[in-house]
Protein backbone atom coordinates (compact mmCIF):
# COMPACT_ATOMS: atom_id res chain seq x y z
CA UNK A 1 0.00 0.00 0.00
CA UNK A 2 1.73 3.65 -1.12
CA UNK A 3 0.88 6.38 0.78
CA UNK A 4 -0.55 9.05 -0.22
CA UNK A 5 1.90 12.54 -1.58
CA UNK A 6 -0.12 15.50 -0.78
CA UNK A 7 1.10 18.99 -2.01
CA UNK A 8 2.80 20.33 0.17
CA UNK A 9 3.26 17.77 2.53
CA UNK A 10 6.88 16.50 3.11
CA UNK A 11 5.77 12.93 4.72
CA UNK A 12 3.68 11.32 6.61
CA UNK A 13 2.43 12.92 10.21
CA UNK A 14 1.02 11.59 13.43
CA UNK A 15 -2.40 12.67 14.83
CA UNK A 16 -1.68 13.57 18.63
CA UNK A 17 -5.08 14.80 19.28
CA UNK A 18 -6.32 11.69 20.71
CA UNK A 19 -3.32 12.23 22.63
CA UNK A 20 -3.70 16.26 23.67
CA UNK A 21 -7.68 14.86 24.66
CA UNK A 22 -6.36 11.85 27.10
CA UNK A 23 -3.85 14.09 28.49
CA UNK A 24 -6.22 17.09 29.23
CA UNK A 25 -8.85 14.07 31.05
CA UNK A 26 -6.05 13.21 33.23
CA UNK A 27 -5.20 16.04 33.90
CA UNK A 28 -9.06 17.37 34.81
CA UNK A 29 -8.85 14.01 37.07
CA UNK A 30 -6.38 14.57 38.91
CA UNK A 31 -7.28 18.55 39.62
CA UNK A 32 -11.03 17.35 40.98
CA UNK A 33 -9.65 14.30 43.10
CA UNK A 34 -6.74 16.55 44.88
CA UNK A 35 -9.29 18.69 45.43
CA UNK A 36 -11.59 15.96 46.97
CA UNK A 37 -9.02 15.17 48.91
CA UNK A 38 -8.24 18.46 50.43
CA UNK A 39 -11.64 19.01 50.97
CA UNK A 40 -12.62 17.31 53.94
CA UNK A 41 -9.71 19.55 55.98
CA UNK A 42 -10.69 22.74 54.63
CA UNK A 43 -11.50 23.83 58.47
CA UNK A 44 -8.73 25.96 59.61
CA UNK A 45 -8.77 25.26 62.72
CA UNK A 46 -6.08 25.52 65.96
CA UNK A 47 -4.86 22.13 65.79
CA UNK A 48 -3.06 21.08 69.27
CA UNK A 49 0.55 20.78 68.79
CA UNK A 50 2.28 17.03 69.88
CA UNK A 51 5.94 15.96 70.66
CA UNK A 52 5.60 12.79 69.47
CA UNK A 53 3.84 10.74 66.33
CA UNK A 54 3.55 9.20 63.57
CA UNK A 55 2.20 10.17 59.72
CA UNK A 56 0.02 8.18 58.25
CA UNK A 57 -0.33 8.26 55.29
CA UNK A 58 -2.33 4.81 54.78
CA UNK A 59 -5.15 4.19 52.32
CA UNK A 60 -7.67 3.19 55.23
CA UNK A 61 -11.72 4.32 54.51
CA UNK A 62 -10.84 7.22 57.45
CA UNK A 63 -14.27 9.85 57.86
CA UNK A 64 -12.93 12.99 59.60
CA UNK A 65 -14.79 14.35 62.46
CA UNK A 66 -14.26 18.34 62.96
CA UNK A 67 -15.03 20.14 66.04
CA UNK A 68 -14.42 23.57 65.80
CA UNK A 69 -13.92 26.31 68.77
CA UNK A 70 -17.56 26.60 69.30
CA UNK A 71 -18.07 23.06 69.84
CA UNK A 72 -19.90 22.07 66.92
CA UNK A 73 -19.47 18.59 65.83
CA UNK A 74 -19.03 18.38 61.67
CA UNK A 75 -18.43 15.81 59.09
CA UNK A 76 -17.63 16.81 55.74
CA UNK A 77 -18.90 20.70 56.75
CA UNK A 78 -22.67 19.71 58.45
CA UNK A 79 -23.16 20.62 61.61
CA UNK A 80 -24.63 17.45 63.24
CA UNK A 81 -25.49 16.89 66.46
CA UNK A 82 -23.91 14.15 68.81
CA UNK A 83 -26.89 11.65 67.90
CA UNK A 84 -26.55 12.41 64.09
CA UNK A 85 -22.27 11.65 64.30
CA UNK A 86 -23.50 8.32 65.77
CA UNK A 87 -26.05 7.76 62.92
CA UNK A 88 -23.01 9.20 60.39
CA UNK A 89 -20.72 6.89 62.40
CA UNK A 90 -23.42 3.62 61.76
CA UNK A 91 -23.57 3.84 58.13
CA UNK A 92 -19.84 4.48 57.43
CA UNK A 93 -19.14 1.92 59.15
CA UNK A 94 -21.54 -0.41 57.08
CA UNK A 95 -20.64 0.93 54.08
CA UNK A 96 -17.11 0.06 54.65
CA UNK A 97 -18.37 -3.59 55.38
CA UNK A 98 -15.43 -5.84 55.40
CA UNK A 99 -12.54 -2.76 55.13
CA UNK A 100 -11.67 -1.05 58.72
CA UNK A 101 -13.12 2.46 58.95
CA UNK A 102 -10.80 4.40 60.71
CA UNK A 103 -11.66 7.99 62.21
CA UNK A 104 -9.83 10.94 62.44
CA UNK A 105 -10.29 13.78 65.02
CA UNK A 106 -9.24 17.13 63.85
CA UNK A 107 -10.31 19.51 67.01
CA UNK A 108 -9.69 22.85 68.12
CA UNK A 109 -7.43 23.36 71.38
CA UNK A 110 -9.78 25.25 72.92
CA UNK A 111 -12.60 22.49 73.14
CA UNK A 112 -13.52 20.92 76.62
CA UNK A 113 -12.69 17.39 76.69
CA UNK A 114 -16.06 16.77 77.27
CA UNK A 115 -17.06 17.16 73.98
CA UNK A 116 -14.18 15.10 72.89
CA UNK A 117 -14.79 12.30 75.54
CA UNK A 118 -18.87 12.22 73.69
CA UNK A 119 -17.31 11.75 70.76
CA UNK A 120 -14.88 8.81 71.98
CA UNK A 121 -17.93 7.27 73.90
CA UNK A 122 -20.07 7.34 70.66
CA UNK A 123 -17.20 6.18 68.09
CA UNK A 124 -17.13 3.29 70.75
CA UNK A 125 -20.31 2.50 71.27
CA UNK A 126 -20.76 2.14 67.08
CA UNK A 127 -17.82 -0.18 67.60
CA UNK A 128 -14.98 2.06 65.97
CA UNK A 129 -11.74 1.89 68.30
CA UNK A 130 -9.25 3.09 65.27
CA UNK A 131 -8.96 7.01 66.21
CA UNK A 132 -6.29 8.92 65.21
CA UNK A 133 -6.08 12.98 66.16
CA UNK A 134 -5.13 15.62 63.82
CA UNK A 135 -1.89 17.40 65.86
CA UNK A 136 0.45 19.86 64.49
CA UNK A 137 3.80 19.11 64.77
CA UNK A 138 6.01 20.36 67.16
CA UNK A 139 9.49 19.41 65.95
CA UNK A 140 8.54 21.77 62.39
Amino acid sequence: MRVPNYRGSSGVSINLTPMIDVTFLLIIFFLVSSHLSTQENFLPLDLPVATAGSADFSDQNTLTIQIPADGVYQIFGNQLTIDQVQGALLEATRQAADKPLRIRIRTAKSVPYANIAKLLKTCALTGNSNIVFGVYDESQ
